[in-house]
């Protein structure tokens, strides 16, 4: 058994009767998408609105992913999750705010506060807009230079995977059960910018294309490692 309570909701979680493993499991299962089944396993998400917030709660049981570490019996998903948003919050990446964290057995819980309250998905701007900002794209570049130095690959951030706070405009990373860390920087950065790129360039012309590349690589002149990262993503451009 191993529990995560977030001190800043301790006390409200306490009123509402929230502070172990077995409070947040026997919430009723009313799934807010289909279940993710595999094998023997199962994966949910369930909401929980306590006062002005609405938490995400998630569940699995036997929902295991193998590693060099545990190449048998694996671990929950969840868990890779919960270590990757701590890994984010300690690099001062903005994340998912973790609510709670438990595992008793093969199952597993991750609660999050919801982000749509003080923040939106890059996914329903650009659909509303058309278009990206100079000022979204500066703060996903930054965000991007700044995760890779760290050597930290998102592996999938589309649009519908990056959020933008409505008041100090920072992009908030989510979905990151693929997050991983890569032995050379340049690694990540073909892989997210590739993704970033073929998901998002219905939404950009070449001039905000040239502008992101510009303001992620923090300088005008091209070098050789530069222009290696922007060779191998044009190549992956061209084959879709």
């Amino acid at each position: 058994m191993f529990e995560f309570v977030n001190p800043k909701w301790t006390k409200i979680l306490k009123k509402n009767r929230l502070l172990d493993f077995e409070s947040f499991w026997n919430l009723p299962n009313e799934w807010f998408e289909p279940l993710n089944t595999r094998r023997n396993g199962w994966s949910g998400v369930i909401t929980k609105k306590i006062g002005k917030d609405l938490f995400f709660v998630k569940k699995q049981e036997n929902h295991n992913f193998k590693s060099i570490m545990h190449p048998f019996s694996g671990q929950p998903t969840f868990l890779r999750e919960f270590q990757n948003i701590q890994y984010l919050i300690n690099h001062n990446i903005p994340t998912l705010e973790v609510i709670f964290f438990g595992i008793r057995g093969n199952q597993c819980i991750l609660v999050t506060r919801d982000l749509n309250k003080d923040n939106q998905s890059l996914q329903k701007i650009i659909d509303k807009k058309k278009q990206f900002s100079k000022t979204d794209l500066k703060k996903i570049a930054k965000t991007f230079r700044t995760m890779h130095q760290h050597n930290i690959q998102h592996t999938y951030p589309v649009p519908k995977h990056i959020y933008l706070n409505k008041i100090n405009k920072d992009i908030v990373l989510i979905d990151l059960e693929k997050m991983k860390k890569r032995f050379f920087s340049f690694q990540a950065s073909i892989r997210d910018l590739y993704a970033f790129l073929k998901y998002s360039r219905e939404s950009m012309g070449e001039q905000d294309i040239r502008y992101f590349f510009r303001k992620y690589f923090k300088n005008k002149k091209s070098n050789l490692l530069q222009k290696f990262i922007l060779h191998r993503i044009n190549r992956k451009i061209t084959k879709l």
